[in-house]
């Protein structure tokens, strides 16, 4: 029956402590949080093939919280403390777990009690939840005349009788809120004088520890105020019991210290996930607007993010691996969230069967509301599973052995990340008939014998006992805080000196796509009268993930065969790492494997159809490629060759005179090559007496060639068809002449160096040699025409 809280147990009236509601506001909202967050049903996920349930997270204990109310301690120092005991209170996971608060300093004399009971012990249900910082709220620095000293051996064993009422298997922990400093030189219950209550009082409190230790009772202390005695609080730590979840340090009690209000949470934290084996990370910190970032192993089968917002006008979104939306109170891709205390300043966000992955939380606040930091937190419990082989699997007495492991999460996938392996402590151990059972050494070092560092596979050897003599049996130890371990045995025989039939598997970790396959190798030789029929068969891995052809292979008498077979992985399978244990073993004795290895095979990403096509084609794809560039290429040829064609490189332009005494040349031009499909000049004074051609890009007069000959464009705009060598009217007596050079037609181009190549090259200067048509280069503009060089002239492409 539940004795809820409702005042002191001294059967007297309760010592007035002051007005403080805004400090129970805050205590009932936290523990209306913590209450909606760990109350919360935890149902992990099953693990097909041997399913590793998760630890049952809700597994009820026995908890106490001693609050200091020594004089030693300044009025905020309690404070703090308050604050920390309610936080343990509603931290607790269990609603059956139960709960004892106690406030002690010392007594000065017979009427006086060392503890106060504030909070009786009651089970941990949500009315009691409710009023647990009622009471909590009650503890208070003891004013002068009303026992000031710190009386630690009252406080413990009053607090291990409490715990050990209840008479079960319950874990049973004592939170110890003090400054560590033990006083009890005004208690006469300690001796007459000083001297002798200093001595008698340690003598007790050492006495009390051991009680503590044979009660199984572990203390965890958290120190509080401004000269905090950390040698005792971690010497009280180690008095008490020692055990924990695990053999870890983590696991085993220890003293923290908590110097300001700042640290309380992440040191409650802390110290609550060792006691519970819980798995915590450091709180990230930041000031809103922010996101942050959180890592949840794949181990994690529960976790809980909490934001410590520092202001309730503070916002917090969940976003999951996938970048989704997390939707409070919803279940989706497996896994079911639960959001607590969205409205103060603390909320958590409860995730059953997490996602693994890089979870990110977004801080936002109103303007007026950013100056305050933040911190997000996550704590979570896990399982873990492994697979264990020796090579040879069935080793002779005196033969030593090579032994792997390999870890695996719950739902079957590989451990390889460093970030995981840290947190575990593997081993094993050997045990048999006719010896007594061996510790295995493993590591995953890279070093004695083990292949790669940090894979996640666990290497070690063991020497068979020569008193072996039948079973042998190689199985996985595993440490960690928070996480429960199945591990699956290795189970074999010692071998003959010579046995009749053998074999060896040969099979490499390897990566592949789901529906693709690896290869294996099996060798085996038969030396009896009879066919052997050895079968395989694939142990420890996910339902699906890998299948196995051929399952069973026949060995005729006297021979020997080398078979190649395949694991094929699962269509549906999703990038992540398989590991299983590929095993043979005869027909007529299944109880001997013949050979054992541990398959590791990496899931990839199906690669998009345009490199699975190349993968497949390439050979195919490349000469495609080039035939499909050349006709490609064909019309811009063409287009080129149409540019020739009609480029008037080559044609000379002649003014000519007409008149009384006859025709004279006023001017010519040789037109260079490469100007492209026109070329543009103009006439100066052109009605007048000394007209001259004058090649000017923008000039007003262009030519082109034509098949018939040339094409002219006038400025007027209009064009005409000529045929090379007839004359061509301009104003007044003035004729324009077109006909061919003698540098010839583009087609017709003498050998020398290539037009691509003269734009490289230097420019050289030209000079004319002489003022009639013999002994001069033919692309240079005549002697006769003074004003017939331009920028035209300039181009290298008139080396051609």
């Amino acid at each position: 029956m539940n004795s809820h809280i409702t005042g002191s147990a001294r059967g007297g009236p309760v010592r007035p402590r002051g007005a403080r509601g805004a400090r129970r506001a805050r205590v009932r909202r936290t523990a209306g949080l913590l209450t909606a967050l760990l109350l919360a049903p935890a149902t992990a996920s099953a693990i097909p093939a041997g399913p590793v349930a998760a630890p049952d997270v809700s597994a009820p204990v026995e908890l106490a919280v001693a609050v200091d109310e020594s004089g030693s301690l300044r009025a905020s120092d309690v404070e703090r403390e308050r604050d920390a005991a309610g936080r343990i209170a509603v931290g607790e996971i269990s609603e059956k777990s139960r709960l004892t608060v106690l406030g002690f300093a010392s007594a000065d004399n017979d009427e006086q009690s060392p503890v106060d009971e504030v909070c009786p012990t009651t089970e941990l249900d949500p009315v009691a939840r409710e009023k647990a910082g009622e009471c909590i709220d009650r503890l208070a620095r003891r004013e002068k005349g009303t026992g000031t000293g710190t009386d630690f051996p009252a406080v413990i064993r009053q607090a291990v009788t409490r715990l050990g009422e209840h008479t079960g298997d319950r874990p049973r922990i004592l939170f110890l809120l003090t400054d560590g400093k033990l006083d009890v030189a005004d208690s006469p219950a300690y001796g007459a004088d000083e001297e002798s209550r200093a001595k008698n009082g340690a003598q007790e409190l050492t006495k009390a520890l051991a009680e503590a230790a044979r009660a199984k009772v572990q203390i965890w202390p958290l120190g509080f105020g401004d000269a905090i005695d950390e040698k005792a609080l971690a010497a009280m730590a180690a008095g008490g019991y020692r055990g924990g979840c695990v053999d870890l340090p983590a696991a085993r009690p220890r003293a923290a210290v908590v110097p300001d209000s700042t640290t309380l949470g992440n040191a409650v934290q802390r110290a609550f996930a060792g006691a519970r084996c819980l798995v915590t990370d450091p709180p990230v910190e930041d000031t809103p607007p922010a996101d942050i970032s959180l890592r949840l192993s794949p181990l994690a089968t529960l976790a809980t993010v909490v934001v410590s917002k520092g202001d309730p006008a503070v916002k917090a979104t969940y976003y999951d691996p996938r970048g989704r939306k997390v939707e409070p109170g919803t279940r989706a891709d497996g896994s079911t969230f639960q959001l607590a205390g969205a409205g103060g300043e603390v909320e958590s966000l409860r995730i059953t069967d997490p996602r693994p992955g890089t979870w990110r939380v977004r801080l936002d606040a109103p303007e007026g509301h950013r100056d305050r930091l933040a911190s997000v937190a996550v704590q979570w419990r896990g399982a873990v599973r492994s697979s264990i082989v020796m090579t040879p699997a069935s080793p002779r007495p005196g033969e030593t052995a090579r032994v792997e492991l390999s870890l695996q999460t719950r739902d079957g996938a590989g451990v390889g990340d460093a970030r995981d392996l840290r947190r575990l402590k593997v081993s094993g151990r050997l045990t048999g008939e006719g010896f007594a059972p061996r510790a295995l050494d493993l590591d995953d070092t890279g070093e004695n014998g083990d292949t790669k560092a940090g894979d996640g596979r666990f290497t070690g050897t063991v020497r068979i006992p020569r008193t072996a003599d039948g079973a042998l049996t190689a199985v996985g130890v595993l440490g960690a805080v928070g996480l429960t371990a199945d591990h699956r045995p290795f189970l074999t025989r010692t071998a003959p000196v010579n046995p009749d039939v053998r074999a060896e598997l040969r099979v490499d970790d390897a990566e592949a796509h789901a529906g693709d396959s690896v290869p294996f190798t099996l060798m085996a030789s038969n030396d009896s009268g009879e066919p052997r029929t050895l079968r395989l068969s694939l142990r420890d891995a996910e339902p699906g993930a890998l299948t196995l052809s051929p399952s069973e292979i026949t060995v005729a008498p006297g021979g020997s065969v080398t078979r190649t077979g395949r694991l094929t992985v699962g269509a549906g399978q999703r990038p992540h790492r398989i590991t299983a244990r590929l095993e043979t073993v005869d027909s007529e004795d299944r109880t001997r494997p013949l050979d054992a290895k541990l398959v590791t095979v990496d899931v990839t990403t199906v690669p998009p159809w345009w490199r699975r096509v190349w993968d497949a084609w390439w050979w195919a794809l490349v000469p495609a490629a080039i035939l499909l560039l050349g006709l490609l290429a064909f019309p811009v040829w063409q287009w080129r060759q149409r540019i020739t064609y009609v480029d008037p490189g080559g044609l000379r332009l002649r003014l000519t005179m007409r008149g009384g005494a006859g025709e004279r040349t006023a001017s010519e031009l040789l037109v260079p090559h490469g100007r492209g499909p026109w070329y543009r000049f103009d006439v100066l004074d052109e009605p007048g007496t000394d007209p001259r051609l004058d090649p000017r890009p923008a000039g007003p007069y262009a030519l082109q060639r034509h098949p018939r000959g040339a094409r002219l464009r006038t400025p007027g705009g209009g064009t005409q068809d000529i045929r090379l060598g007839d004359d061509v009217p301009l104003e007044g007596d003035v004729v324009l002449r077109v006909d061919r050079g003698t540098g010839g037609a583009p087609g017709n181009r003498t050998p020398g160096v290539p037009r691509w190549f003269t734009r490289l090259v230097p420019r050289r200067p030209t000079t004319p040699t002489g003022t009639g048509g013999q002994g001069r280069d033919e692309r240079e503009p005549t002697g006769q025409d003074a004003h017939s060089r331009s920028s035209y002239d300039d181009d290298l492409s008139d080396a051609l």
